[in-house]
């Protein structure tokens, strides 16, 4: 048995047309709003429904579109910046899991000062941890991968060091999700499938953890149990709001399981690619995902042959081996479904690069390694990265 320790004070709010309610929250919570949005937002009618609407309830604002994907430490410190001189009490961010990273360190450094990569978590460095709250923080998310909505995480790159790192800390859990999958339906097919992949392996490492218990393992698989049902379908026709609401809720629910579980493996080989290539943080799950379960089996046998169950029910009532060996050939057939076919090499990194891959790895996201399922060693990492080359 394990003891069980749940914390999670964010307000979540989702359904079609919950946009509605942003003016409302944000009015309960300050009177000037930092707005920090995606770029791809910038005169839309989303955009200024949403800026009308804060307007109505008596609530001021800044706006902010610098936000790349990766978001870059130095940009979010500019924002912070802005934010200060502006005086704004809230912070809003609305995008994908770029611009909300962004508006979480920003939240935080407002109160706390400094700079965000002083927040990140690195091994053998010294970390700032903050003493106080973060200002209060509305995110609104327009895919549906990150699960930043429902994490104390805030992923930031460093590009001067060819580093990324991770805010891990409670002062940074939203204040309100407000979650509306009609805002993602416009979203390409192929950054809905990217996007997936990273929701299905935000519940599946959250599931294999070492640091697991009962109650993320039922978080998780009902993450699981939506994204094989719908992500197909939210690939084929985007405006299939049932296929983008099971998405939406899948993600959530994946970045909650994470935040009380924590990442494995294909977060702790994900992550460093973005550093060295800037690739989508769903491309560099997806790429060595499969690659990661082949490897790791026959550990975590049990776990890996009930999620292929979900995957394939005719597999139920076959041995757990069998099942479990599956897994990897069910998910190959999912890339090629949704249209996936991703690599580290054709994302840019380069063999010489890997050594150094393999030390951030090991200084950035070790408590990732850690909580896999079967012992890594840097070895294996190596032998991994060459594997998904």
């Amino acid at each position: 048995m394990k003891d069980i320790m749940i914390s999670f004070p964010t307000k979540v709010m989702i359904g079609d047309g919950m946009l509605k309610n942003l003016g409302e929250q944000a009015g309960s919570l300050g009177k000037k709003a930092f707005v920090l949005y995606d770029p791809f937002l910038k005169g839309s009618a989303t955009l200024q429904a949403i800026l009308d609407d804060l307007k109505a309830n008596g609530v001021s604002y800044t706006e902010f579109d610098d936000v790349v994907p990766n978001p870059r430490n130095t940009t979010i410190d500019r924002g912070a910046g802005i934010c200060a001189q502006e005086k704004c009490d809230v912070v809003i961010g609305i995008g994908g899991g770029s611009a909300i990273d962004s508006a979480k360190a920003i939240a935080l450094v407002m109160t706390n000062g400094g700079t965000c990569w002083e927040y990140t978590e690195r091994q053998n460095e010294y970390v700032h941890r903050p003493e106080k709250p973060a200002l209060p923080l509305i995110v609104i998310p327009t895919t549906a991968g990150t699960g930043t909505e429902a994490t104390p995480c805030s992923v930031i790159n460093n590009p001067s060091l060819k580093r990324k790192c991770t805010i891990i800390n409670p002062a940074i859990y939203p204040t309100v999700s407000l979650i509306d999958p009609a805002l993602m339906t416009s979203i390409p097919p192929l950054s809905t499938a990217l996007t997936g992949i990273d929701t299905f392996a935000h519940a599946f490492e959250a599931y294999i953890s070492k640091n697991s218990n009962d109650w993320t393992d039922t978080i998780a698989l009902r993450s699981i149990e939506l994204f094989a049902r719908s992500i197909r379908a939210a690939v084929k026709d985007g405006s299939d709001i049932e296929a983008r609401y099971d998405m939406a809720l899948a993600c959530m629910l994946g970045g909650w399981s994470i935040a009380q579980a924590g990442v494995t493996l294909p977060h702790a080989l994900g992550q460093p690619l973005s550093a060295f290539t800037d690739a989508p943080h769903g491309g560099t799950l997806a790429a060595c995902l499969v690659q990661i379960i082949e490897w790791t089996l026959p550990y975590g046998e049990e776990k890996f042959a009930k999620v292929a169950e979900i995957f394939d029910p005719s597999l139920v009532g076959k041995s757990k081996a069998e099942q479990a060996a599956a897994l990897p050939g069910l998910l190959h057939k999912l890339y090629k479904d949704i249209g996936v076919d991703v690599s580290f090499g054709g994302y840019g990194l380069k063999e010489e690069e890997i050594p150094a891959f393999v030390d951030l790895a090991y200084t950035a996201f070790k408590q990732d390694i850690d909580g896999h399922p079967k012992p890594t060693s840097r070895e294996d990492v190596e032998q991994l990265v060459h594997q998904c080359m």
